[in-house]
């Protein structure tokens, strides 16, 4: 009988090691979202670094949170620093890849960094996960013909 109440402990013990993500309690996911909505809000607000702060407490409240990905990547874009925002975009989509907005926003901050092979692939993705108007696919695959066209003029 002991030997099997120390191995239903291991096992117990190996399931939850192997499950980190119910490891997040719901009610951190919950301050988690709570505080991605008030971060979108400072952020459309224009204060950069209230949002900045917000969305770094949403990441430690859950950082499995694809939205506060991606809300940080908008903040570091609005600090000028679009190759961390791509680095951070792209860690959202792996969470959700299924997020439409964030993939058009990879698609610009790829073209804008020159990452045009990431760019043309983003776009694809985004056309994949938009809804049926996708009117900002157009001006996506404009702005990657752009800015080759621009890369292209520097080089000659």
């Amino acid at each position: 009988m002991r030997k099997f109440s120390h191995l239903f402990i291991a096992s117990a013990i190996a399931v939850s090691l192997t499950t980190p993500a119910l490891a997040i309690s719901t009610e951190y996911r919950s301050l988690s979202e709570g505080l991605v909505t008030r971060a979108q809000a400072a952020l459309a607000g224009t204060d950069v670094a209230q949002a900045d702060e917000l969305v770094n407490l949403a990441l430690t409240a859950n950082p499995a949170n694809a939205e506060a990905y991606i809300l940080k990547a908008r903040v570091q874009q609005q600090n000028g620093d679009n190759a961390e925002a791509l680095r951070l975009v792209t860690v959202g989509l792996e969470i959700d890849p299924t997020n439409a907005s964030g993939r058009a926003l990879q698609t610009r901050l790829a073209a804008d960094t020159e990452d045009f092979d990431l760019a043309d692939k983003a776009l694809k993705q985004y056309r994949a996960v938009c809804d049926t108007a996708c009117g900002e696919a157009e001006a996506l695959g404009q702005l990657i013909n752009d800015k080759r066209t621009q890369a292209a003029s520097r080089e000659n």
